[in-house]
């Protein structure tokens, strides 16, 4: 009970930290990898205990930070707080019923697929698969591997080596104040940098030409236009992209008990033929 006590407090600090530079930067710092290495060090040898020290800490900060940004959608559309917040409550429980039933008709009909560590192009069980083991390592291994001199003791020395990243560049700032130093965001650059080792992340080439479209061009040369629409655009693309999951799951990726796989071609190739979405991985690995 005390570890659920101190996890919340715990995310209850951290949201303060990634609110606000969520607001000047629209990016969230994850501390999902520190509480679960917290969690390890604090309740160790319980793998299980791991899991809830994680998922509540971690899921509580997402979820509080989804919700301020619903607000602050709410006020550029000039929506009463408390209107949104009776939405939010209200899309919460109908979300939290829908996604059950989708994860149990999912898990049902996609489990030899997600348990292959390569999956498909459709479906993915990475990140479950990646939880479970995180939760294994940091809870029954983290007083062994993580400390000093351990196998992976750097991964416990990075979070110490992060406090400091940003002071070369600020004081590179002071000194040459005209040369962009103070643009230099190492939170950020270190969570991509962990970002482009795993899974499919070919989808980040489009995030990067949007993002250079609408945060650099339009904002720079088109600033009426942007700051008249851009936030709304923002949340009707949102919007519409749930729609469009939710309607392709039922209509073609199993969800309604029927699958329609979609045809072979240079950006969907046929995972038969050892080639992958991505195109890093050309064959299989054979043990």
């Amino acid at each position: 009970w005390w570890a659920y006590i101190l996890t919340v407090f715990m995310a209850f600090c951290f949201i303060i930290v990634s609110g606000l530079l969520n607001g000047v930067t629209g990016f969230s710092p994850p501390f999902k990898t520190m509480i679960q290495l917290l969690g390890g060090f604090m309740v160790p040898g319980r793998p299980i205990a791991n899991m809830y020290f994680t998922t509540f800490g971690s899921n509580t900060i997402a979820e509080a930070l989804a919700m301020t940004i619903d607000l602050k959608i709410g006020q550029y559309m000039k929506v009463p707080p408390r209107a949104v917040f009776w939405a939010q409550m209200y899309g919460g429980f109908i979300g939290a019923l829908v996604h059950y039933i989708l994860n149990q008709i999912v898990l049902e009909s996609k489990r030899d697929i997600l348990l292959d560590p390569n999956g498909d192009n459709n479906w993915s069980g990475q990140n479950i698969i990646g939880f479970n083991t995180k939760a294994i390592t940091f809870g029954t291994l983290a007083p062994k591997i993580l400390v000093a001199g351990g196998t992976y003791a750097w991964l416990s020395y990075s979070f110490i080596l992060g406090a400091f990243l940003p002071i070369p560049f600020w004081l590179a700032h002071r000194f040459a104040p005209k040369a962009g130093f103070n643009m230099v965001n190492t939170a950020i650059l270190s969570w991509y940098f962990c970002i482009f080792t795993v899974g499919v992340n070919s989808g980040w080439v489009t995030r990067n030409i949007l993002g250079f479209a609408f945060q650099f061009y339009l904002r720079k040369y088109k600033s009426a236009w942007f700051n008249k629409y851009n936030y709304i655009l923002a949340a009707g693309l949102n919007a519409g992209t749930q729609l469009a999951v939710f309607v392709m799951s039922f209509a073609f990726q199993g969800a309604g008990g029927v699958t329609v796989d979609p045809p072979f071609w240079a950006l969907n190739p046929d995972p038969k033929s050892g080639v992958f979405s991505d195109y890093c991985t050309r064959k299989k690995p054979t043990f």
